[in-house]
């Protein structure tokens, strides 16, 4: 077996199925429940106290699903491809470090970076996006558990939780901006990274 140096970014390869699948779910379920639990869409989550607290069982039920790909995108980035393992390519050494100033350096002489796929400024756009859904996705979990629709949550350790799961309606957004602005950025310079994702390519 090869050993890989965690000093150096392996990110060459294309993106196998499974990871553009896990991207999806991501995508698709990660938006749903944040447009539901803000209150885009319906009445949002904090209906659950209310007698008719539909929204609130969305949101918690799309939440759930989403914690599953999220999980499944954890695992797969330990065991996974090379080119997909955290090891390879999550920001924490120096060398990737100096990629990701380079990459803001680059922006901010107007120029898009352009490199392999988690390398520099994305990668780490998607390390700090995993952290966030993580506890956004664990935090969810404890409501799930901890709130009783039709209940007025009155415990102080359980409040504290959902009161920081909100957070994400804040975060969430910022995260789509950042991301999908990449993406977008990237398509004017001719380099189409969301056909990837869409299995367009």
């Amino acid at each position: 077996m090869t050993n890989i140096s965690s000093a150096t970014p392996v990110a060459t390869a294309p993106l196998d199925v499974v990871t553009r699948l896990l991207h999806l779910g991501l995508a698709v379920f990660g938006v749903w429940a944040w447009l539901v639990g803000s209150g885009w869409i319906g009445a949002g989550a904090a209906d659950y106290e209310k007698p008719d607290h539909s929204w609130y069982i969305q949101h918690r039920w799309v939440g759930i699903t989403f914690t599953v790909f999220l999980l499944a995108r954890i695992l797969w980035g330990i065991v996974g491809p090379a080119s997909v393992r955290f090891v390879n390519w999550v920001p924490w050494t120096r060398a990737r470090l100096r990629l990701v100033v380079e990459d803001v350096r680059s922006l901010l002489q107007l120029r898009i970076p352009d490199r392999p796929t988690h390398v520099g400024l994305s990668g780490f756009v998607e390390a700090i996006g995993l952290v966030v859904f993580l506890w956004l996705a664990l935090s969810g979990l404890s409501n799930a558990i901890t709130i009783t629709p039709g209940v007025k949550l009155t415990a102080a350790w359980p409040h504290f939780i959902k009161h920081w799961h909100q957070i994400g309606n804040v975060l969430v957004p910022a995260y789509l901006i950042l991301h999908v602005g990449g993406t977008v950025a990237h398509s004017v310079v001719g380099k189409q990274v969301w056909k990837k994702m869409l299995f367009l390519e």
